[in-house]
């Protein structure tokens, strides 16, 4: 293990200069110049998607169902993806009519080094995604490196074309120093925990804020069981205040560490990290990877607005990895677009922190310059200061996922602070409630508000929420389910609908992104094909929602009005 650490650090030797792409004496966010003493130039780091091809193409992958399992699991499958798509993967024959091939079998092969596996399910069908293929876990031994998968597809009555597809199968030792286990869902994007000598799995939805140490925490270890009572089942520390000394002031806060344990709170820890200098990161990791406390690594903060080198992060995660395998890696991007595949290679989670919130996004107040593209800073990079700034970058980082072929999980990081540089006031509530919600529709795994403390009334209707979204008869659907987004609204232009469906119900989000009331009704459609027979439960919102089959309607929708429901089919 320390030998793999000191092949990372020999690594860290080949980081490139920090702020590698300016001018010299440039002070650059996001890659591009803000002063107005500066001239604009060409940040580049923008995502290039490939080439069109002139053919359909299928885009085969296969990933296993959790990306870590422990050696007494017992479930265990892979998911086999086979769409078409014009611009990553393997030729079809045919040409151009290949599309109709859609729904023909590809019969599978799946080998590790052992040899081939057997499998129940032997083939899918050309255009599906999602295929979860069952496999038996105890062919594999347990250990520290991963096992190689490879699955090849051979398209019916083409028995030349074959399609493959790599991945690896993580199956770790069971812990026996009492820390815990966490992994990652790669089908649905859940998180689930072991602790200790626990047999199951525990699953949760992390909603929480970063807070910072030195204007909350520190001030007594009550808070902590204050936070709990809140609600919130995650805590972020940010480390501020004596938290940034060095050595780390380990006396001072190892008691908030068994304290959280002793409340069920978990650690999104956030670790003491210099691109330039990984010594004090290596000490965290090794001091606190075996506590029962710690639930996941945060590494980097918004590393592409400060230009840190772009492998920097891969550094820290690979580094982590050597010690720690248990635990997955997260870190929050600011930029809109630059070199997205470069930093987000640092971890399994991606948090984005859009922060649209009464800003102006075109002119930056703060350095008296314009912001576009190339030039500026005004505290959200490519915005248009609207909410579906998040659900955008939301939705992009997931296309950009796609083109790239690897999995990433997203979280967001809503606004809860204002009445600072660019930002001229709080949100509302109610703004609070439609940017978290917002973000959950476009599929964030996990919620990070930045920051805490903030205003009572945001703090209320958080509390609440908090209450809701945590909860085993929510958080089962959020992370746990099939998501559906995008449904399809009359009555009102700016609504945005989502559904999960598991077990014989649905939870449906609906959010009202205009200030102004709709008074007229107001239809939302399910997704294709299902039927409901009725409301189980409205679990927030003031809005009367009724069931007309495949469809629920409303006579009216109150501005940013939120309305979160529960079917039963």
């Amino acid at each position: 293990m320390f030998a793999k650490v000191a092949l990372v650090l020999t690594a860290a030797l080949s980081l490139v200069d920090a702020q590698f792409n300016n001018p010299t004496g440039v002070d650059i966010w996001c890659g591009k110049a803000y002063r107005d003493t500066n001239a604009s130039f060409n940040p580049g780091g923008w995502f290039q998607e490939p080439p069109k091809s002139d053919t359909p193409l299928v885009d085969f992958k296969i990933k296993p169902r959790m990306n870590l399992y422990l050696e007494d699991d017992t479930i265990s499958s892979f998911i086999i993806d086979a769409p078409v798509s014009w611009y990553v993967g393997h030729a079809l024959p045919g040409g151009n009519t290949s599309t109709s091939k859609q729904g023909s079998k590809i019969v599978l092969s799946i080998m590790t080094g052992n040899g081939s596996l057997h499998l129940n399910q032997t083939s899918i069908k050309l255009g599906t995604t999602n295929n979860e293929i069952p496999f038996d876990l105890s062919s594999f031994s347990a250990r520290s490196e991963p096992h190689n998968i490879t699955v090849t597809g051979t398209l019916e009555g083409h028995k030349n074309v074959t399609f493959t597809a790599t991945t690896q199968l993580n199956k770790l030792p069971l812990r026996s120093d009492n820390g815990t286990a966490t992994r990652l869902d790669n089908l649905y994007g859940g998180l689930s925990v072991r602790k200790g000598q626990a047999k199951e799995w525990t699953s949760l939805f992390p909603y929480t804020y970063y807070v910072q140490w030195s204007l909350y925490w520190y001030a007594n270890l009550t808070t902590l069981d204050e936070f709990a009572a809140m609600g919130y089942n995650v805590i972020h520390i940010v480390p501020t205040g004596d938290l940034g000394d060095t050595p780390f002031p380990w006396d001072k806060f190892q008691p908030y560490l068994d304290r959280a344990d002793e409340l069920g709170l978990y650690f999104m820890y956030d670790v003491r990290w210099d691109y330039a200098n990984l010594t004090t990161m290596i000490d965290q990791i090794h001091h606190l990877h075996t506590h029962p406390s710690i639930l996941l690594w945060y590494t980097a903060d918004e590393p592409d607005g400060k230009s840190n080198p772009i492998n920097s992060t891969a550094i820290a995660y690979n580094t982590i990895k050597a010690t720690d395998p248990y635990h997955p890696v997260s870190l929050a991007l600011n930029c809109r677009d630059f070199y997205y595949a470069d930093y987000a290679a640092g971890a399994e989670i991606i948090l984005e922190d859009v922060y649209p919130i009464s800003t102006n996004t075109s002119y930056s107040t703060v350095y008296d310059t314009p912001c576009n593209a190339t030039y500026g800073c005004c505290g959200c990079d490519d915005c248009s200061g609207s909410f579906t700034d998040i659900s955008h970058r939301l939705d992009e980082y997931t296309a950009k996922d796609n083109l790239l072929g690897w999995q990433k999980i997203h979280w967001a990081a809503p606004q809860a602070f204002g009445n600072e540089t660019f930002w001229t006031r709080y949100p509302t509530a109610a703004e609070e409630v439609v940017m978290n919600m917002l973000s959950i529709n476009h599929a964030a795994k996990g919620i990070v508000m930045w920051d805490f403390p903030t205003k009572a009334k945001i703090l209320e209707v958080t509390n609440k929420l908090a209450a809701v979204l945590t909860d085993e008869k929510v958080a089962k659907f959020l992370i746990g389910a099939p998501l559906t987004q995008k449904l399809k609204v009359a009555g009102a232009e700016n609504i945005d609908a989502a559904a999960w469906t598991k077990d014989g119900e649905v939870l449906v989000s609906i959010v009202n992104l205009d200030y102004g009331n709709t008074p007229s009704n107001v239809t939302v459609t399910l997704p294709e094909g299902m039927k409901v027979a009725h409301v189980e439960g409205g679990l927030w919102g003031n809005a009367s929602w009724s069931v007309h089959g495949e469809k629920l309607s409303t006579n009216s929708v109150m501005g940013l009005e939120v309305s979160l429901l529960l079917l039963k089919t």
